[in-house]
């Protein structure tokens, strides 16, 4: 064995480091704790052998001291004291050593220590390449789990039509649990509230068909509350007799509850839904039943009412412009879509998808996003979600064409979305722009915080005190000049 033996007496180091090595291991001998601890620090050994009562750091300290240290196999500290005292053995094996011996040491007892300890090393080695079979086996086993799980969701997806609003994330898987759970109560109303863009139609769907749209006989209406004048609202949802009111047709007509008979009804942007009718509507929901417009006769239907609004719905309740009555009964279940900003880990997975499905379609050769470039799209507000995210690589395939998206790429389309903001926002920034452009960072200055950090752009934009977006922006837009 390797041994480090610790004494502070000479000659008793000498003698022991002698039979020790004798008997054919292979000594290294120091003469006080902190000297030890540093040479355990660099090299390894199955076993130290010190004495307890030394000058500075005790045998026991060093015990201490060498727990603490982190080893693919932690040595047996061994330690030995020419005080018989009972309360002191127990100190050193409470404070981790290995086993204890007194002086004058029995060279019969240190050997059967020698040993016991040469086991317990093998012990350790054997259960540690055990170990490190068990953690291969797990990880091997776990990546083909993880493989398999992201190839299901990848099909799940794409059959659900989820690959349209993103599926990576833990925050958007959430969300895709609760529509299958409502998908199996069609009694059960739900209302979806998210940002513009985040794709609420898409998850109206999945509650309706489930994970596979092509299954489902039951039809799927949608109505966009907020592109109807209030005139009109009442007829295209309920229908109407005929002679109902002037223009009307001579048969009547019949109404979104009446097409959506057996499925789901999907009223977009519910919170426009004229105050008026919205009482209707909870009768809808809780009566199963309905009058057209005109008309005397009750119709008894049999739909599902899914919502979705990216308005607060309860700002709007307490200025009397929607029904708290209504809210409750359709937020029975209730979905919140979360922006794309606060699932990250969609955003570039869906930037890829979306820019190789437009270039296959185009004829462009986009097949990657470099790590520079998913940079930018990281840093991006995204103020429109998926919708935004979506129409950034439609025209980045529209205006060029590589085999892997640049931050150059983008910022034709981000420089753009500047220019057409509205006055007041333009006059803000160009006001900001005056009140920075002393500190605003030149070429040379860009060149020289990149030669400084090695070429690291994320260094050198901490160093520019700019964003990463903003380097990238610069550079990009320096090229297209010298170009």
């Amino acid at each position: 064995m390797r041994i480090l033996l610790v004494d502070d007496d000479a000659p008793t180091r000498d003698s022991l480091a002698e039979y020790l090595t004798l008997l054919g291991h292979a000594v290294t001998p120091s003469a006080e704790a902190v000297s030890a601890l540093n040479i355990c620090r660099n090299h390894d050994f199955e076993m130290v052998l010190s004495d307890i009562q030394m000058p500075g750091r005790t045998g026991i300290e060093l015990v201490r001291d060498i727990k603490g240290l982190s080893f693919t196999t932690a040595p047996d500290v061994v330690l030995y004291t020419g005080h018989a005292d009972l309360e002191l053995a127990i100190g050193a094996l409470r404070a981790g050593a290995y086993d204890y011996l007194t002086k004058p040491i029995n060279l019969e007892e240190l050997a059967a220590v020698l040993d016991r300890v040469a086991e317990h090393q093998s012990l350790l080695r054997e259960n540690e390449k055990l170990t490190d079979h068990f953690e291969e086996v797990v990880a091997e086993a776990t990546s083909g789990v993880r493989a398999e799980l992201s190839q299901l969701r990848q099909q799940f997806a794409q059959q659900a039509g989820l690959d349209n609003i993103g599926f990576f994330s833990e925050a958007m898987w959430e969300v895709v649990n609760q529509a299958r759970l409502y998908h199996e109560d069609r009694d059960l109303p739900v209302l979806i509230q998210g940002e513009t863009g985040v794709g609420k139609d898409i998850i109206a769907k999945l509650i309706h068909y489930g994970e596979d749209s092509s299954r489902s006989p039951r039809p799927f209406v949608d109505i966009n509350c907020a592109a109807l004048p209030a005139n009109l609202f009442e007829s295209e949802l309920f229908g109407y007799e005929a002679g109902a009111f002037t223009g009307s047709a001579t048969r009547g007509a019949r109404g979104k509850i009446d097409l959506a008979k057996g499925g789901t009804l999907f009223l977009d942007e519910i919170g426009e839904i004229p105050v008026e009718l919205q009482a209707k509507l909870l009768r809808v929901i809780e009566n199963k039943s309905f009058y057209r417009v005109g008309g005397l006769t009750k119709v008894e239907t049999d739909i599902r009412i899914i919502a979705a609004t990216n308005l607060d719905l309860t700002e709007r309740i307490e200025k009397g412009l929607f029904r708290s009555d209504l809210y409750y009964r359709l937020r029975v279940g209730s979905i919140i879509v979360p922006p794309l900003r606060e699932r990250t880990d969609d955003i570039v997975p869906l930037a890829l998808s979306f820019l190789r499905a437009f270039a296959a379609k185009r004829g462009k050769a986009f097949t990657d996003i470099s790590p520079e470039a998913a940079a930018v799209l990281l840093e991006q507000p995204w103020s429109g979600n998926v919708r935004e995210l979506k129409n950034a690589m439609e025209w980045i395939s529209v205006m060029h064409d590589a085999q892997v998206l640049q931050p150059q790429h983008l910022a034709g389309f981000f420089g753009g979305m500047q220019k057409s903001s509205s006055v007041k926002e333009r006059t803000s920034a160009t006001r900001k722009a005056d009140q920075s452009k002393k500190s605003r960072p030149t070429d040379q200055d860009i060149d020289a915080a990149l030669v400084a950090t090695g070429g690291n752009k994320t260094k050198a934009a901490t160093r520019l005190g700019i964003s990463i977006r903003m380097l990238y922006y610069r550079l990009a837009a320096r090229e297209q000049n010298e170009g």
